[in-house]
């Protein structure tokens, strides 16, 4: 053996005894290793990339990209390690460099089945489904029992709403020979995801519960459970089940906000935000929980609460823009608009591309007369995101308060609210009758007593999901008019691509989103705008005879009116008479709400979000 052998024989060994330590987390021992082999040699691949898996398992994710990059350069032709650096990416959220990293680590490898998961895993989480598709579809030929291939593809095709496609995936997979219970479990539960999305709710509940008898402590069973319950209109179900969702995580945020949400419509006041109470006094430092109770507060109008809530979680989490925002939104609404303008200002200062928050700002700009910032904030926001509907929105406002022409161009409500009479679908003579029918189908969708509070109605009901793919004939009847209407409301624009709205006008549509709400005795909408549309609408089911009043305008729709006091003259620029049979469509960025009403009768309406195709 020679002298120049020994060394590197003994620094391999290092390396080697290294390894072993970091298999068993002991993160100090294999660190002391490593930086011995490292001062007798700066340059050696295995000990940087290893050291960067110390670093990493430090929570040191910076030093740790460096180690990987260093050890690259020393020798490219590490696949391991292209492949670590791609999971390290992706941990920080950089999808795109994951991508790129994985793509090396195949190209020295071509079979690695754990780089072409970490890929289409990468492709999936940065918005590029039919490349994670591809890449899943791959992994399958290669293997094609691999299951965790088939579950990523399933999740995948759920995720580009081809439910249908993830359910015969998912019963493939489950149809081959199972020895891993949890595997198994995992399969039947995202089965379970799939058929919920068909709406095929009662099969879907028979999937999650075979799932939570095989494996009890499955993450997001009982509170998918809860969801599916609620559709299936088993309120006491549902509550249980978010209640145990909650017993296995009291920090389960989503579990507590959808538990809530459901007590409040079900007017249960006495039990409405206890689990918040509860969880607090168990995870006092977890800041999640008082910013959750917090904004529900916010919504049910509890503002000097919200406050204390928010407040709690600033304390806790000093760096929360989330927690900074929302004790903005409270003080505005407490009407301390001085001291709302600072915490908004300094939310845009903590993350500038947060458009919620922007559009929080611009809101609390407006109502201390800020006009000129509120536009300079506006313009910024558009140009970061310039299809937002509600940035759109609010910029409108600034113009406005600034008396700018650009507004007028912008809204038109002349030209872009139309109205549409819509004909009799097949089989009905008349509206009226098709209306009693369209009607008495809604009457079984509206069991809740009263509204989400996350939503804009006030004083009535609105129905879970989308309603357009409800499978409910009468449904079905009026989106083949509704189709008619909305493709002639596309046709009459005028291609204009300098104009938000026009200039998306394209060949076809599609639906976003469909509802129906029903407003009781002084119910009303709130002002809002539609994020998720394009275009958006009201069609008039069945309404109240105070409509009839042209002088109050009792349930009329109306349009321009902002959701703050602005101190406008004329704040409202166009109301609408609501009339059974008539379809209302405008931009999704049109300022619209209800004029309160008072009657015994309802006001029905169904409405949807379109966006181009």
């Amino acid at each position: 053996m020679s002298d120049a052998a020994a060394p590197s024989q003994s620094l391999n060994g290092l390396i080697r005894q290294a390894l072993a330590l970091l298999n068993r987390d002991d993160l100090f021992g294999a660190e002391q290793l490593l930086q011995t082999v490292l001062q007798a040699e700066p340059g050696n691949a295995d000990a940087l990339q290893l050291l960067a898996l110390v670093r990493r398992g430090q929570g040191q994710p910076t030093e740790a990209e460096a180690l990987l990059r260093r050890s690259l350069a020393a020798n490219p032709a590490q696949p391991h390690v292209h492949h670590n650096l791609g999971n390290l990416l992706a941990s920080l959220g950089r999808n795109a460099e994951a991508v790129a990293a994985q793509r090396e680590a195949l190209k020295l490898k071509p079979d690695y089945m754990e780089a072409m998961l970490a890929l289409g895993q990468a492709q999936q989480d940065s918005g590029d489904l039919a490349a994670a598709e591809k890449t899943f579809r791959a992994m399958l030929h290669v293997q094609p029992g691999l299951q965790v291939a088939r579950q990523c593809l399933a999740n995948v095709l759920s995720l580009a709403e081809r439910p249908r496609e993830a359910e015969t995936v998912l019963r493939q997979a489950l149809a081959q020979p199972q020895t891993n219970p949890r595997q198994t479990a995992a399969l039947t539960h995202n089965l379970g995801l799939a058929l919920k999305k068909q709406k095929r709710h009662a099969e879907a509940l028979d999937c999650f519960d075979r799932a939570k008898a095989m494996v009890p402590d499955m993450p997001l069973v009982d509170y998918n459970r809860a969801a599916t319950l609620q559709q299936l209109k088993r309120s006491e179900d549902a509550i249980a089940a978010y209640r145990a969702a909650i017993r296995r995580n009291p920090g389960d945020v989503l579990a507590h906000r959808e538990l809530n949400q459901l007590f409040y419509r079900l007017d249960r006041g006495e039990e409405f935000l206890g689990s918040y109470d509860e969880a607090m006094r168990a995870l006092p430092e977890f800041a999640s929980l008082p910013l959750g109770k917090a904004d529900l507060l916010h919504r049910a109008g509890r503002h000097a609460e919200a406050l204390e809530n928010f407040e709690r979680a600033i304390r806790l989490a000093p760096a929360s823009v989330s927690a900074h925002d929302g004790r903005g939104l409270a003080l505005a609404a407490l009407g301390r608009v001085d001291e709302a303008v600072r915490e908004h200002e300094a939310t845009l200062a903590m993350e500038p591309e947060n458009v919620g928050s922007r559009v929080n700002a611009l809101s609390a700009l407006l109502r201390a007369g800020l006009a000129d910032r509120a536009l300079e904030v506006a313009e910024e926001g558009i140009r970061r995101e310039p299809a937002n509907q509600t940035m759109l929105a609010m910029w409108g406002l600034a113009l406005r308060a600034l008396d700018d022409p650009r507004e007028a161009e912008l809204n038109d409500y002349e030209k872009f609210v139309q109205v549409f009479e819509l004909d009799p679908p097949k089989g009905f003579s008349d509206m009226e009758s098709f209306n009693r029918e369209l009607d008495a189908c809604l009457d079984r969708l509206h069991t809740d007593k009263r509204e989400y509070l996350d939503q804009t109605l006030r004083g009535g009901t609105q129905t879970l999901d989308n309603l357009f793919s409800g499978g409910h004939d009468p449904v079905n009847l009026l989106r083949a008019e509704i189709d008619k209407a909305v493709a002639a409301y596309i046709a009459r624009m005028k291609a204009d691509a300098s104009h938000p709205l026009l200039k998306h006008k394209a060949g076809g549509f599609r639906y976003t989103d469909s509802w129906s709400s029903r407003l009781h005795d002084c119910g009303f909408h709130t002002n809002h705008v539609h994020p998720r549309g394009w275009i958006s609408s009201a069609y008039y089911v069945a309404v109240p005879d105070a409509v009839a009043d042209d002088g109050e305008k009792q349930g009329w729709i109306k349009f321009g009116e902002p959701h703050i006091e602005m101190g406008l003259a004329d704040p409202i620029r166009r109301a609408v008479k609501p009339r059974p049979g008539t379809l209302v469509l405008f931009p999704s960025y049109t300022w619209h709400g209800t004029v309160p009403f008072r009657s015994t009768a309802a006001r029905t309406t169904v409405a949807f979000d379109v966006v181009p195709k």
